[in-house]
């Protein structure tokens, strides 16, 4: 199961998240950046709720972390795609007779390579997807870059 930590049950890579792949480094850059600058020490003075801010920015520093990535129940609380993949006990949607199901076809309309990721990881096995998946995460590639926002994500 290790290895599956950051596949979804849908077929999406955790790594290639923001909250993996931007969120947590930009955050440490800003925070190391206000030390160095010493805000630590003075930023109380300017800007009132700077120790709340000062708290959220090491909780986003830490995110990637920390995230137990979706077997570990993270993301859309709501989702229904990882209840019937358990159901069914498939590891990944692609290994599903029914797939891509009316589920899969919904969230690949915010996420337009899900469906091809899919059969390519029926195609070439779960292990070089992983590989595959690992060199996008190398050339910064994030789902932001090319996912299709829904009402009030913009």
């Amino acid at each position: 199961m290790d290895t599956l930590k950051y596949v979804t049950y849908c077929g999406l890579y955790c790594k290639l998240c923001a909250n993996i792949a931007r969120i947590p480094n930009q955050a440490y850059a800003l925070r190391d950046t206000l030390a160095k600058s010493g805000w630590t020490f003075f930023g109380d003075q300017y800007v009132p709720e700077f120790r709340e801010f000062w708290k959220a920015l090491g909780y986003f520093s830490d995110m990637g972390e920390k995230c137990p990535g979706c077997r570990g129940e993270c993301g859309y609380p709501g989702c229904t795609i990882r209840p019937c993949a358990r159901e069914r006990k498939v590891e990944v949607c692609s290994s599903c007779d029914e797939f891509p199901c009316d589920r899969i076809k919904e969230l690949a309309g915010r996420y337009p390579n899900l469906i091809s990721d899919g059969f390519r990881q029926r195609a070439i096995g779960l292990d070089r997807w992983i590989a595959e998946q690992e060199e996008r995460c190398a050339t910064g590639l994030c789902y932001n870059d090319f996912r299709y926002p829904i009402e009030g994500d913009e």
